[in-house]
């Protein structure tokens, strides 16, 4: 008898429970589109790391194409459009846009995250980030990346945006070039020495690739990127054995090309092989 009434009782409950939501959720959803939109509140992720996108940004993405919200009702408020307006500039990698009842405006951004910075011949300048995509810079901030110039041809159009494989038709010299850097650059973001190490990648008239470091008074010339891999375990060996016993200002050229040999100049003299 105790079960039969507890049952009942748990299903009298359930039934009362439904019949408040039924009433509560839509009484709440006209109280929320009623109330009006008085602050925007953005979140702009690894600010910390890259600062690509800032805040400052957003609400003249939102007034270029055309978007407003401030005075507006939230219910008026299409936050589908907006996260669509940010999504359309390449730097954003993600957002996400939702007002709350106390009538602020909510964007969350996550950014893209560049590993390269391309000056090319024709003068185009663009990021690619780490899935391939061609970032477009926008406003006044950059990234701590390496800088890849020198004979760079594009193949992209002046504002392209997307990833660059989607884009290429396979085959192409500059194409090739592009991809080499891509795989070069990811290789040394995925370093925390390399990273911090190499400054600038300079591609030659005879596409030879040469790096500036940020330590050190010398240039390093790697030949092609092909093997990159196994040039840049020579370099870090001398890096870890040679140069704290010769000094990191000895050489002005380290050659990494030859085969198993690192070739080294000294500044005002003759080539010495390691």
């Amino acid at each position: 008898m105790r079960k039969t009434l507890s049952i009942a009782v748990a299903a009298v409950a359930a039934v009362a429970t439904v019949a408040y939501l039924a009433v509560a959720l839509p009484y709440a959803a006209r109280r929320h589109s009623s109330v009006v939109c008085n602050r925007m509140a953005v979140v702009v992720a690894d600010s910390d790391v890259n600062r690509l996108v800032r805040k400052e940004d957003i609400p003249a993405i939102f007034r270029a194409g055309g978007q407003t919200y401030f005075g507006k009702r939230l219910g008026e408020i299409s936050t589908q459009q907006l996260e669509q307006a940010l999504r359309e500039r390449s730097l954003i990698r993600e957002a996400n846009v939702f007002t709350t009842v106390d009538g602020v405006l909510h964007v969350h951004i996550l950014q893209r995250r560049p590993i390269v910075r391309v000056y090319a011949e024709d003068g185009q300048s663009f990021y690619i980030d780490s899935e391939g995509f061609i970032l477009q810079p926008y406003g006044g901030y950059t990234s701590d990346v390496p800088i890849a110039s020198g004979h760079i041809t594009s193949p992209f159009p002046k504002r392209y945006k997307g990833s660059m494989f989607q884009h290429f038709s396979g085959g192409g010299k500059s194409d090739s070039l592009l991809l080499q850097l891509f795989a070069f650059a990811r290789h040394l973001s995925g370093s925390p020495f390399w990273q911090a190490q190499v400054e600038q990648i300079y591609v030659t008239p005879q596409g030879r690739v040469e790096l500036v470091p940020r330590v050190g008074a010398h240039v390093i010339r790697m030949g092609t990127l092909d093997g990159f891999e196994h040039k840049l375990r020579k370099l870090y060996t001398l890096y870890q054995k040679g140069l704290p016993l010769k000094g990191w200002n000895t050489y002005d050229m380290i050659d990494v090309s030859y085969g198993n040999q690192v070739v080294c100049r000294k500044k005002a003299d003759s080539n010495k092989t390691i």
